[in-house]
């Protein structure tokens, strides 16, 4: 794990650069990224294969390894993507034209978690963040890389039970946490910090061609997240971006106090915009990809996901938070992390490929934890693991679905059955119903005695530990 104090002074010295140059500020992320994971991908790899071997006469208890799965796998998460900026969902720009063409299932997916190392370690093993541990704890939390739990070793990645099944496997993305939470459970991993989602997909693609095995991958790209800096063709795509102090980062409108006026407004406005049209680059090179796997006839045998860690707030709670949720950098309103509102965990979900129903589901909930079961499913794959989550074709519409562990600030968790809301943070003294239905834009909690005791029942049980995670197949 990555040094605090070594981190420390490497995030001092990025915070100071970003307010006065992107360009310097990715160098210096991608400098240190070579100097930290120099000679990372041959060691790991070697880690990895001496696990599998030793992960195989354990698992083929709870795993029939005699299955010959041979569909290839490509999971693909964008950063930061929020579920109602796309634009198949209503959004008045047309940020994702290429994603409202798939052909395949669809759904809205509440995220693990509403940041990325605990979401991504939940989509790549069907469990919750209290299970499968890749966490950050503390009461009043604040985000320190040195504090990170890991994944617990007895929890199997996607990469890993497909791995035992001959696949080939492989990671790239262009944030850190993404590859931190699933560190050295891939053949082949990538890290490439702030490197936009076309280099990325373009690497995917000479690796993709030179493999014979089925394959299985997860991509992670950065571009949503700040800082935001898309191509200068698509920098200024719905409109012209003002070129404002720090407008791909957050300005000086993190705290409340700040959070009004004529400038803030305009900030906030071409803040939106930025955003919206990094989108629609990352549509564009999804759309790339894309062709390219059907120009090698890949998308006959290949599943495709597309989804995302977590969402994005752009000042839609802040309010709120400022008046009721503490958070020790006495920030409100921005970034993910901090809060579990639908803005930051309901993100989108695209499937296509083989044996994939093709058909929209916009107001059935899945939840990050299903992608694997799903996944195992779809491969005919038996197993007997005892995953946090379920098929999702085969889902109810009202079940409970769980998002947890915030990084910023008190812990705050959110328990979903079916239009149904609660939002709970202990230490904030906050328990609150929202009808998604009648306020989808959860402006008016509800405070309900009675419903809340029922709640708070649901949730003490769906945050119990597991004490086992599979049982042995007979």
């Amino acid at each position: 794990m990555i040094e605090g104090a070594e981190m420390t002074l490497v995030g001092s010295i990025m915070e100071r650069t970003i307010k006065r140059n992107i360009r310097v500020y990715k160098t210096v992320r991608r400098v240190y990224d070579v100097i930290k994971f120099r000679g990372y991908n041959s060691k790991n790899k070697e880690y990895f294969e001496k696990r599998i071997t030793k992960l195989r006469p354990i698992a083929e208890k709870f795993l029939d390894l005699s299955a010959r799965p041979d569909k290839n796998v490509i999971l693909i998460t964008v950063d930061c993507l929020r579920n109602d900026h796309v634009s198949y969902n209503g959004y008045y720009r047309e940020t994702t034209p290429f994603l409202d063409s798939v052909k395949g299932y669809k759904a809205s997916l509440i995220a693990a978690s509403p940041w990325t190392y605990p979401a991504v370690a939940s989509l790549l093993t069907g469990f919750y963040p209290h299970n499968h541990g890749a966490v950050l704890d503390d009461r009043d939390r604040k985000f320190d890389l040195s504090k990170l739990k890991p994944l617990k070793s007895n929890i199997l990645t996607l990469s890993e039970i497909l791995a035992l099944f001959g696949y080939a496997t492989y990671f790239n993305s262009g944030i850190d946490l993404a590859m931190l939470s699933v560190r050295r459970r891939f053949h082949e991993q990538k890290l490439n910090s702030l490197t936009d989602s076309e280099a990325i997909l373009n690497d995917l693609e000479g690796w993709i061609t030179k493999q014979k095995a089925p394959f299985f991958v997860h991509i992670h790209l950065k571009d949503p997240h700040e800082p935001l800096s898309p191509p200068r063709e698509f920098y200024n795509y719905f409109g012209i971006v003002k070129k404002l102090p720090k407008i791909e980062y957050w300005g000086d409108f993190q705290k409340p106090e700040n959070q009004k006026g004529r400038e803030f407004e305009e900030f906030r406005e071409n803040k939106i915009l930025l955003y919206d049209n990094t989108l629609r680059y990352v549509d564009y090179t999804l759309e790339q990809f894309y062709a390219f796997l059907e120009d090698r006839g890949l998308m006959d045998n290949t599943i495709l996901i597309i989804t995302a860690d977590h969402g994005e707030e752009f000042w839609d709670h802040a309010e709120l938070e400022a008046k009721y949720f503490y958070d020790v950098r006495g920030y409100a309103g921005i970034g993910h992390g901090h809060t579990v509102f639908n803005e930051l965990i309901q993100v989108p979900l695209i499937m296509t490929g083989p044996d994939v129903p093709r058909k929209e589901e916009k107001d059935k909930f899945v939840s990050g934890v299903d992608i694997a079961p799903t996944l195992l499913d779809l491969l005919d794959i038996q197993h007997n693991i005892l995953f946090d989550g379920m098929n999702m074709f085969k889902a109810p519409k009202k079940r409970l679905i769980l998002s947890e562990n915030t990084i910023h600030g008190r812990e705050k968790k959110a328990l979903i059955y079916g239009k149904l809301k609660f939002i709970y943070s202990k230490d904030d003294d906050i328990a609150w119903i929202f009808n998604l239905k009648n306020d989808p834009k959860e402006q008016n909690p509800i405070l309900d005695d009675e419903l809340s005791v029922i709640f708070m029942e649901k949730l003490s049980k769906v945050t119990l530990e597991k004490p086992v995670f599979w049982r042995v197949l007979t």
